[in-house]
């Protein structure tokens, strides 16, 4: 009797390790890093960066969930006048673009705890008569520059993937 019960527990413990192992590596990402050297960030499983040039030579990332309907992000360098604070261009933003989308409905802006200043914009909107959710993460590195990271995507797929787009947004290291 106590070797089967020795036995079930080193299967139970191998059992809990093994998960554990497991649920660790499906946690780590890659890391990608600008073909132009601005900026790196960490992709979660399931996220890949496809660089392209566009008919101008320029270097192209866009960087998807699975597919680009399910969830994709843009990354774009703005420069702001000295002293703007983070939030206060995210307010701008949302107030002078955001609201333009079709469907479009105000979601959160909030502050987003970052080693640098941030602030995060979510908000609904529709494509082609299908639901879509969009968050904006507003990271400013230094007085005169703030890296927008825009993700939007399919709402059934996007939305419970906050925890993936926020992971990626604290990763994120300018250059």
């Amino acid at each position: 009797m106590n070797r089967r019960r020795c036995f079930c527990w080193l299967l139970v413990l191998s059992g809990f390790t093994y998960s554990g192992v497991l649920g660790w590596a499906q946690t780590r990402g890659e890391v990608f890093e600008d073909p132009e050297g601005k900026y790196s960030l960490v992709l979660p499983p399931g996220w890949q960066a496809i660089t392209s040039r566009d008919g101008l030579g320029r270097t192209q990332v866009d960087i998807v969930y699975r597919v680009r309907e399910d969830g994709a992000l843009k990354i774009r360098r703005v420069a702001v006048e000295p002293g703007t604070k983070v939030l206060d261009h995210a307010r701008r933003d949302e107030e002078q673009s955001l609201r333009f989308q079709p469907g479009y409905s105000k979601g959160s802006i909030e502050n987003f705890g970052t080693g640098v200043s941030a602030a995060l914009v979510s908000y609904d909107f529709t494509t082609a008569g299908r639901p879509m959710v969009g968050r904006n993460y507003y990271l400013q590195v230094d007085d005169r520059t703030v890296y927008v990271l825009r993700f939007t995507g399919n709402r059934n797929t996007l939305g419970p993937l906050r925890n993936q787009t926020d992971a990626m947004a604290r990763s994120f290291k300018a250059r």
